[in-house]
């Protein structure tokens, strides 16, 4: 080697690590500079197609594409029915599911999560509905359109087997592949009522004003997750992603830009 190219060497090595952009520490199922996220678009407004042919929209589609830009990636999202989207998860398909999905123990025993907006469950009905409901027995006799391959249906479920035991009529439950469908058999009178989040009914009121109300509220909070193959390295930097965005005003902006209550960001993971 010439004495020009050892001091071209010496010089290159010189140059401090330091010189090339340092990446937020992110998860290790991040591979290819992208976050491949699964979801289901047919729960507005955490996601839904707006205009036909074009990507889905809604709170969970910029959760992705934020902690997307956290990590400095690129955000990949690939839509399939709610039925799919732990299994696409478990088989590889995607590396994460931010989509309408509650932070359930069952599914922690499979899966890590964590929770990033907080949420309750509710029954939405008409407006002109002028039954008192003070529970879910209320409902007793009635039909209650439910979303496939969701908790509710093992709620409705159980309160089923609790009438069953008292000796009162079941809830008649009507399953749809698509919330939209649940809240348009709610619409067209073939259903009481469709069990939801209340983050659906704003968004539906906000759409049309005045045609919808809730029933009944549970008044338990529950949390909205994210989901991901088990790993404790990656439990923490998703853990630490999501609280950097409530930290920094993200999730506050998020929320404000659809018209969730602030109480929707406050003490989640708590």
């Amino acid at each position: 080697m010439s004495r020009k190219s050892i001091l071209l060497y010496v010089l290159l090595a010189a140059v401090p690590a330091a010189a090339t952009p340092a990446l937020a520490e992110g998860p290790g199922f991040i591979s290819g500079g992208k976050l491949e996220a699964c979801v289901d678009p047919t729960f507005p407004p955490m996601e839904f197609v707006k205009t036909p042919g074009q990507p889905p929209v809604g709170i969970d589609i910029d959760v992705v594409k934020a902690l997307a830009a956290h990590w400095k990636v690129e955000a990949n999202i690939t839509s399939m029915d709610f039925n799919g989207l732990l299994p696409g998860l478990e088989s590889k398909r995607c590396d994460i599911v931010i989509s309408g999905a509650l932070l359930k123990p069952e599914r922690l025993e499979k899966f890590s999560g964590v929770p990033y907006l907080k949420t309750g469950v509710v029954m939405i009905g008409k407006a002109g509905d002028t039954t008192e409901y003070k529970s879910y027995e209320d409902f007793s006799g009635k039909v209650v359109a439910v979303q496939t391959g969701t908790s509710y249906i093992e709620l409705l479920n159980k309160v089923n087997d609790d009438l069953a035991k008292a000796g009162r009529d079941k809830i008649t439950l009507q399953t749809y592949p698509k919330q939209t469908d649940a809240i348009q058999q709610v619409m067209i009178g073939r259903a009481t009522g469709t069990i939801s989040q209340d983050t659906e009914f704003a968004y539906r009121d906000l759409q049309q004003p005045g045609e919808l109300k809730i029933l009944y509220a549970a008044g338990a909070a529950d949390q909205y997750a994210a989901y991901f193959r088990k790993d404790d390295a990656d439990q923490a930097a998703v853990a630490s992603a999501v609280k950097a965005l409530l930290a920094d005003g993200t999730m506050k902006t998020i929320a404000e830009q659809w018209k969730l209550p602030m109480s929707t960001i406050t003490g989640v993971g708590e």
